[in-house]
């Protein structure tokens, strides 16, 4: 018992931050708007270089630190104080901050070109960039979906093989005996920030693979392990990778849509000269933030079922619940899950079913 109170401690924890986050993006952006800080950011970027593709990259980076310094706090003590304070992570404060600064980096330099390249449009195709935007940025989170865990994974972490040969000849005999050819199945050096369990599919065609932390194969036992795994394989055989990727695509769409209905609109209202004045910048990103907030129950909810799928899969090429059960137990222990959380926190945050559901489902399951 006192176990399961410490877990729903640090996910009321996580579910307050995850609320103050979205209270703390709001606020950014309704202050840069009325208190016209995105005038000053103009201005500052006028100063610099007057041509319109320079002041759009200098007012992009005077946005970003000013977001970078509302945010810092709050990433500080989500990230580096409540992970220690539950002894989940065994970082020291500079290494913390470096994989933080990184991160910082990596973002603003793959969203910059996306920015320059969208008021790049707005500028040139009034009645059409929308759509063209959209094109640009599906395509975009395909080419990132493809080098992710080849070019971006490996800038935080280390792959390596799975060492287990025993180990090795199940996954692959696993694998076969469904049809599923997959030969990158890699262990990741997750202890390297957290004491937590994860596992995942990731990467479209050539770069698809499957990725076990070594934080869960150094805590599961073999039959855990093939429980995790096939999960993970059933995610493949459903084609979920592209299932989300055209869900999220879909809803893209849409919000692309309304910010075309709406910026032009509310930017005159609130004394820009139109979408394609960066300094409704804030206000595009207020529109497109609102949308997403709005659209997340939906996305999660689409998650949620993908996820019970490949659970169902795991249990039926298995045929083992007991391993199944057991590893949903130590993934619960590892990661301070709470188990049962409240039908509405699940809703709104979850991604995944809760691992009491996932418990229950698999002690219903019928081998």
């Amino acid at each position: 018992m006192e176990a399961q109170e410490r877990n729903k401690a640090y996910q009321k924890t996580r579910n307050w931050l995850t609320l103050y986050g979205i209270i703390l993006s709001v606020a950014m952006l309704l202050v840069a708007i009325v208190f016209r800080l995105t005038f000053i950011f103009y201005d500052w970027a006028h100063q610099i270089h007057p041509s319109p593709l320079s002041i759009v990259f200098f007012y992009f980076l005077f946005f970003s630190v000013y977001s970078l310094v509302l945010s810092f706090p709050m990433s500080f003590y989500s990230g580096f104080v409540l992970e220690h304070r539950y002894e989940l992570s065994h970082q020291t404060f500079p290494a913390w901050f470096w994989e933080w600064t990184k991160k910082q980096l990596l973002s603003f330099a793959l969203t910059t070109p996306l920015v320059l390249l969208l008021y790049a449009l707005i500028w040139n195709f009034e009645s059409s960039w929308w759509f063209l935007a959209w094109a640009l940025y599906a395509i975009f989170s395909l080419v990132l979906g493809k080098l992710f865990p080849v070019l971006i994974v490996p800038l935080f972490y280390k792959y390596s093989p799975i060492s287990d040969d025993l180990l090795r000849k199940k996954i692959a005999s696993l694998a076969e005996r469904f049809g599923i050819h997959i030969q990158n199945v890699y262990s990741l050096n997750l202890s390297k920030t957290t004491k937590k369990a994860n596992a995942a599919f990731a990467g479209f065609g050539k770069t698809k693979r499957v990725i076990l932390g070594d934080t869960l194969l150094d805590s599961f036992n073999h039959e855990e392990i093939e429980a995790v795994l096939a999960h993970e394989l059933g995610h493949f055989k459903h084609r979920d990778l592209w299932k989300q990727f055209g869900f999220s695509i879909a809803l893209s769409f849409v919000g692309f849509w309304i910010v075309f209905r709406s910026l032009d609109l509310l930017s005159l209202e609130l004394g820009y000269a139109g979408a394609g004045d960066v300094r409704s910048f804030p206000l595009l990103g207020l529109i497109f933030f609102l949308f997403g907030l709005v659209m997340s129950p939906a996305t999660n909810a689409f998650s949620r079922r993908a996820e019970r799928r490949a659970d169902e899969f795991s249990l039926k090429v298995t045929q083992d619940k007991t391993s199944f059960i057991s590893a949903m137990h130590k993934l619960s222990d590892m990661n301070l899950a709470d188990p049962n959380p409240h039908p509405l926190i699940e809703f709104f945050l979850y991604d995944h079913p809760a691992v009491g559901k996932r418990i229950q489902m698999a002690e219903r399951f019928q081998n």
